[in-house]
């Protein structure tokens, strides 16, 4: 094998060793995305049970009060 077809095969080697690179950090970037996308989602989740228990707490508190003609 002469210098010039070792090198042509280096190169080769390189380039489909660079696409299967491109192509595996195309896909973490989609996962990361859905991850985050789902955290986003988590998130809400947790504001409306945080405030649902904020608001069942508020109206459990009402109703060891007495009454106001007391």
């Amino acid at each position: 094998m002469t210098m010039s077809e070792d090198l042509n095969l280096r190169l080769s080697e390189l380039e489909m060793m660079v696409a299967h690179q491109e192509q595996t950090i195309n896909e973490l970037s989609d996962v990361v995305k859905r991850q985050w996308d789902e955290i986003d989602a988590l998130k809400g989740e947790v504001a409306r049970l945080d405030e649902t228990k904020a608001n069942t707490a508020a109206d459990e508190d009402e109703g060891d009060r007495p009454p106001p003609h007391y």
